[in-house]
């Protein structure tokens, strides 16, 4: 048997016939969409956000959410000296499996109104994933804490956007699109439309409920257009393997390596 007809065996197996007795069923096929949350925290005020975004993402039907922390870069002798508690037990991520998300939220306190040194630390061991483009076309958020009002709630995440623009990553943010609580001027509140944020002040003060809400909602709207991108994709995952069937011409026409994994019918 030909690889071309091993190709089209496959397609009409593993894709079409769980699907024969509806178009619509076939047409809406998609596996549960991925969304990861990879954060750094060095006294838990990022991971308290990165826990209420993945409580908002998944609240979305077909949303799968994961938490994930990067490296530590300090030693434990300094990590001491700060008085910083033992790191969590939320798995460690390594930058290749980045790749495996449909969707990525990004989280990290401020330092000097930039990520802290240990998610940047993350972000240059990428370099791999740049060159291949592994990144491009998937849809990323940020989250952040900051000391204080003036430490970096818009310059934290404004410089942070260069990481994804890199990638070729769509930025995703929260907008106004959270409501009345986006214009609350009676409390001191973190957050903005770049994202989720909170203010650890000097280490006491803990999220409050209406920033907790802000990153309940950034996992929500954030995990809503993820699917939305995987839908879309399936679909034409979908009529790319319709069209293949249809003759071994057609999918002579296209890349089966390439086209069918990414979705293209191109």
């Amino acid at each position: 048997m030909s690889s071309w007809q091993q190709h089209i065996n496959f397609i009409d197996s593993e894709i079409t016939e769980p699907f024969r007795e509806s178009k619509t069923d076939l047409l809406h096929f998609s596996m549960a969409t991925k969304v990861f949350i990879v954060y750094y925290s060095m006294y838990g005020h990022v991971a308290k956000l990165a826990e209420e975004i993945k409580k908002g993402a998944e609240s979305v039907e077909g949303i799968e959410a994961k938490l994930y922390q990067v490296p530590e870069t300090l030693p434990s002798d300094v990590l001491g000296k700060l008085g910083a508690p033992p790191q969590s037990d939320v798995a460690i991520i390594e930058p290749s499996e980045l790749a495996e998300a449909d969707g990525l939220i990004f989280g990290f306190p401020t330092r000097f109104g930039m990520m802290a040194a240990q998610f940047k630390a993350f972000m240059d061991a990428t370099g791999s994933l740049w060159q291949t483009q592994k990144l491009a076309g998937k849809p990323a958020g940020i989250f952040y804490s900051t000391g204080s009002q003036g430490g970096g709630q818009e310059t934290t995440p404004l410089t942070a956007i260069t990481q994804l623009v890199h990638h070729g990553m769509i930025f995703v943010p929260v907008g106004y699109t959270a409501g009345a609580g986006m214009f609350e001027m009676e409390q001191v509140k973190g957050g903005t439309p770049y994202g989720a944020g909170t203010f650890a002040g000097d280490g006491s003060r803990q999220p409050t409920k209406l920033e907790l809400e802000l990153a309940f909602h950034q996992g929500k709207h954030f995990a809503g257009i993820a699917k939305k991108l995987k839908t879309a994709a399936s679909i034409r995952f979908v009529k790319s393997a319709e069209v293949c069937k249809l003759s071994l011409n057609n999918c002579h026409n296209c890349s089966v390596k390439e086209t069918h994994r990414f979705g293209s019918s191109e």
